[in-house]
């Protein structure tokens, strides 16, 4: 990956729309994946990487980094190359260009939390859950959509969180709220239940 280095964690862009046929009996089907308006046909090679650069899931639902050198190790070097043309993957480091390029959508429903456990929120099928998390993160996977790119939904959600009366840094300081949302986005993208976009401009 061009400026970056290989052991540099790396993440998927891009929401799967799934397969596409064009219907001639000759033409293979593509895995089509939209990116901002945008959508990028993908042959099998190049989606099994992006779908790898999602991650999986241990044995303890903790999702090990996806790192650029693993990705090419894997699926070469001109597989990797083209994603990042397409801007299909990105990656982490450093944070701050990460965040004002990118924005976070969600793509599953949300489950709310439990008696058990009010601090903690779940999100995907209905009766069948699919990630859990803090409740600031919750609120940032619930409301990040509507900011023009995820440093702009941290900043938007610390200030709100201030206004609420709320001390804790972790929910007031934006540099620290977009630290722990990078450390969660593994495990929202691996199950699914989020997915990154490209900064939106127009919104606000």
């Amino acid at each position: 990956m061009a400026g970056v280095d290989g052991g540099t964690q790396v993440l998927p862009v891009g929401h799967d729309l799934g397969v596409f046929h064009v219907g001639d009996g000759v033409t293979a089907p593509v895995q089509q994946v939209r990116i901002g308006a945008d959508i990028v046909d993908l042959d099998p090679v190049r989606f099994a990487a992006w779908t790898a650069a999602h991650g999986v899931p241990s044995e303890d639902g903790s999702v090990p980094s996806v790192t650029a050198d693993g990705l090419r190790a894997e699926h070469g070097e001109e597989v990797v190359a083209d994603l990042v043309r397409d801007r299909l993957l990105t990656a982490v480091d450093p944070a701050a260009p990460f965040a004002e390029g990118h924005r976070l959508l969600p793509l599953a429903q949300g489950l709310g939390n439990s008696p058990e456990y009010p601090w903690m929120f779940s999100v995907g099928l209905l009766y069948q859950p699919l990630a859990v998390m803090t409740g600031a993160m919750y609120d940032l996977w619930q409301w990040g959509c509507l900011s023009p790119d995820l440093w702009s939904a941290c900043a938007e959600a610390a200030e709100a969180a201030k206004q609420a009366g709320s001390t804790e840094d972790e929910q007031t300081d934006p540099a620290r709220m977009l630290a722990g949302a990078i450390g969660v986005l593994p495990q929202l993208l691996a199950a699914r239940v989020a997915c990154l976009d490209v900064r939106i401009e127009g919104l606000s």
